[in-house]
């Protein structure tokens, strides 16, 4: 298959204006869990991102409209953090250690909206 650049540079300028829409509902940050007490450490808040990407897998949702792996600066060090949209930011809360009482809170209150319908 033969690719000119201008068709290169097309694709690119499309994956660019998808990328600014998909951004634009990635409204969290993953590491927000961490101050709300939600997640102890960075490697559990990473385990429960990976736990929702898996379900957002699972039912062939685009990772690119609610996940993003960006790096921020916290206390003077550089860590990796995930900008969420509203849904994959519960999606983390719910997969996250369910020991922890604001996760569990969460689950229930979803439950009981649900079975409320």
């Amino acid at each position: 298959m033969l690719v000119t650049f201008e068709q290169t540079q097309m694709n690119t300028s499309l994956e660019s204006f998808l990328d600014s829409i998909a951004n634009r509902n990635l409204t969290f940050y993953a590491s927000d869990l961490l101050q709300q007490k939600g997640c102890a450490t960075m490697q559990e808040l990473g385990q429960a991102v990976r736990r929702a990407t898996e379900v957002c897998t699972s039912m062939h949702l685009p990772l690119r409209d609610n996940f993003k792996a960006v790096f921020r600066s916290r206390n003077g060090e550089v860590m990796q953090d995930w900008r969420l949209s509203p849904m994959a930011y519960l999606l983390t809360v719910i997969n996250a250690d369910a020991k922890n009482e604001l996760v569990a809170k969460t689950q229930v209150e979803i439950v009981r909206r649900l079975l409320d319908q």
